[in-house]
């Protein structure tokens, strides 16, 4: 996650500032779920995204588009 944060030019400040749902998070959640075994909880609380479960269903949404 650092390396893609690193990548973005995100810091920590950026990301209480983005939106929970910020699609450039969702992207990075996505990633994450796909490369990694973190959980949704997890992805949530390091990306400052909200709940787990709204992360599901974002990630989700993301899926059927």
């Amino acid at each position: 996650m650092r390396q893609e944060m690193g990548r973005l030019g995100w810091d920590e400040a950026a990301l209480r500032q983005m939106g929970t749902g910020d699609e450039r998070k969702v992207r990075v959640a996505a990633q994450l779920r796909k490369d990694t075994t973190m959980s949704l909880k997890w992805i949530a609380q390091h990306l400052e995204m909200g709940s787990w479960a709204y992360v599901s269903n974002l990630l989700h949404e993301k899926e059927q588009r």
